[in-house]
């Protein structure tokens, strides 16, 4: 395994699960300050708007789980018996988990889901802020920090200030129904 970030990126095909792993977890940590800090500068709606950079981390994500899928425990990926125990109530999901982390390229697949997911949710709720008129900056924190916390913030922040919860894009207007 190549030990530096610095290596990965002059040599990204010397190791191509730890490369995309350096990908996730590096690149997206500075903009997450533009977020935070900088959430109405055009720099930040010009990198945040757009899906196109979370389907970019997203397609360096897929090539960890291609990749993976291809090894052996040899070479870094776990047994699918192994994983089939998280999914068998007759079995300690938690200690199957533990025993999964051991796993090299499990433990890169799950950060860098983990990662994309709070990036995602950490996009959503800005955008939600932005089209609301909503203070976002310590919910897309928290969101960094600890994940699924920061959309309660949110949610409680909207509540608060009186906006109500964030409609459902998904959901039939009331026009839809009729």
């Amino acid at each position: 395994m190549v030990g530096d970030a610095a290596t990965l990126f002059a040599d990204p095909l010397s190791d191509p699960v730890a490369t995309a792993f350096a990908i996730v977890s590096f690149v997206p940590q500075p903009f997450w300050l533009l977020l935070v800090f900088l959430p109405n500068w055009k720099g930040t709606r010009a990198l945040f708007e757009p899906i196109a950079p979370l389907a970019l981390l997203a397609l360096a994500h897929l090539a960890i789980v291609a990749v993976s899928v291809q090894g052996s425990p040899e070479t870094g990926t776990a047994p699918l018996e192994l994983f089939n125990k998280l999914f068998d109530t007759r079995e300690d999901g938690l200690s199957a988990y533990l025993e999964l982390g051991q796993y090299r390229n499990f433990a890169a697949e799950e950060w860098t889901h983990v990662l994309i997911w709070d990036l995602f949710v950490g996009r959503y709720i800005w955008l939600d802020g932005r089209n609301r008129g909503i203070f976002t900056s310590h919910s897309v924190l928290l969101t960094n920090l600890i994940g699924p916390p920061g959309l309660l913030c949110h949610l409680i922040t909207c509540l608060i200030l009186g906006k109500g919860l964030p409609v459902d894009a998904a959901a039939p207007s009331d026009e839809e129904r009729a």
